[in-house]
């Protein structure tokens, strides 16, 4: 394990301790298979895998591509390469993606993919670009009339929590009714918008508002529901199962939810669908089938650097779960721009990681400068998530950096 992952789970153990002995106390088991499961030396990916299951709850599955797409690791165990499961943050990659395949599409650029999402059908308050504003779009005015679709993407919009800085949302998000109206929709965006005290490019906070304005603005600009955009420009061109690759206000409860307001936290797809869109970016454009052939110019090498580039501008960090524990990692368009200096775009490029980590534990991950990727498909939510300042999504982070230097000695670089 590296010093930044042993940094990491020390200053949480210390925090836990401090703050949290009565939790400690009550999931003493839970603790100590987890700290079996991270701590542990392990010096082969086959062995680090099997000791990063005993922290799961349903299993997990490992793919590791090279920069042909090619699979040079995988396992799984409990759950399948084609399991389908909520993916919680990881959907805001797949936002981003959907987002910038409608821009490259509008400008006649989706490689032939598109479906009704032609040249120039994306126009409603000017053609669909990363600049274009509420105000254009929504109609909003004032202040908040100025929020770029960019801005939104990369949380920098000033859309806060309920007046504050934390990462909750509008509980409208999660509670619109399946097959929620216009009207609904309007409603919830408007609340968003009246319930914000942020000033746009000022701070990056992390919370779903940003997306959920983001998804309503694309849904208005090209005059289509979500479903119909994320169905035209992701799940047909690549070939996923459009039964399962769905949309969830809410994917805690039995009750279906509509999803198209959810696009920070809400589809469940699995790791091995997941991977062929990934691939778009570490391919500079290139997306990979369900049936494992290729789709060219599914993504413009413009719309790779967005996506992938660093969004904060003149922004400060205002709210994100790392930054309580003192890392001040950036954000591209829905992903992290994970390394060792942030606040250095230039040097942070050096040696980036790009990720969209899951409060369940999901962890999709690139580094375009050893060229591969990796997917890492779970779903704890349950008993051994056991530290309260240990979540799943932290466990996951230090399976990665311990499994890192391993993936490099078997790509040889």
């Amino acid at each position: 394990m590296n010093s930044l992952a042993k940094l990491v789970i020390t200053t949480l153990l210390i925090l836990s301790q401090y703050n949290c002995k009565g939790k400690i106390e009550k999931d003493r088991g839970a603790e100590a298979l987890l700290l079996t499961g991270i701590l542990s030396s392990c010096f082969s990916l086959e062995e680090c895998f099997d000791q990063f299951l005993s922290t799961t709850d349903e299993g997990a599955t490992l793919q590791i591509f090279n920069q042909s797409g090619e699979r040079i690791f995988a396992r799984e165990s409990g759950l399948q390469y084609n399991s389908y499961r909520p993916i919680a943050s990881g959907s805001k990659w797949v936002t981003a993606i959907t987002a910038m395949r409608a821009i490259d599409c509008n400008a006649g650029n989706g490689g032939g993919t598109c479906g009704t999402v032609g040249a120039g059908s994306c126009a409603t308050g000017g053609t669909l670009n990363l600049n274009r504003t509420t105000g254009e779009v929504l109609g909003w005015t004032g202040e908040k009339g100025t929020i770029t679709l960019r801005q939104l993407l990369a949380f920098t919009s000033g859309l806060n929590a309920g007046g504050g800085n934390g990462s909750g949302q509008a509980t409208c998000i999660s509670t619109l009714p399946l097959g929620a109206t216009d009207t609904q929709k309007n409603n919830c965006v408007n609340e968003i918008r009246d319930q914000s005290t942020g000033t746009p490019g000022a701070l990056y906070q992390y919370n779903s508002n940003h997306m959920a304005v983001a998804q309503r603005m694309l849904e208005i600009s090209c005059a289509k529901s979500w479903d119909t955009l994320f169905t035209q420009l992701i799940v047909t061109p690549l070939g996923w199962d459009a039964s399962q690759a769905v949309w969830r206000g809410n994917f805690r409860i039995g009750t279906d939810t509509d999803g198209s307001l959810a696009g920070a936290y809400g589809l469940s797809i699995s790791g091995e669908h997941y991977s062929g869109l990934l691939y778009s970016l570490l391919s500079n454009g290139t997306a990979k089938r369900a049936n494992g052939t290729t789709t060219a110019n599914f993504l413009t090498t413009n719309s790779v650097t967005e996506i992938l580039g660093d969004q904060f501008g003149s922004a400060k960090i205002g709210y994100s779960q790392f930054s309580a524990f003192g890392f001040q990692w950036q954000y591209g368009l829905g992903n992290w721009r994970y390394c060792s200096v942030p606040s250095n775009p230039t040097e942070c490029d050096k040696d980036l990681i790009s990720h969209s980590i899951g409060i369940n534990g999901f962890f999709p991950w690139l580094d375009k400068n050893r060229n591969y990727m990796a997917i890492l498909a779970v779903n704890n939510l349950g008993r051994r998530n056991g530290l309260s300042l240990l979540p799943a999504s932290a466990t996951s982070l230090f399976f990665s950096e311990t499994i890192r230097p391993l993936i490099h000695t078997k790509l040889g670089k």
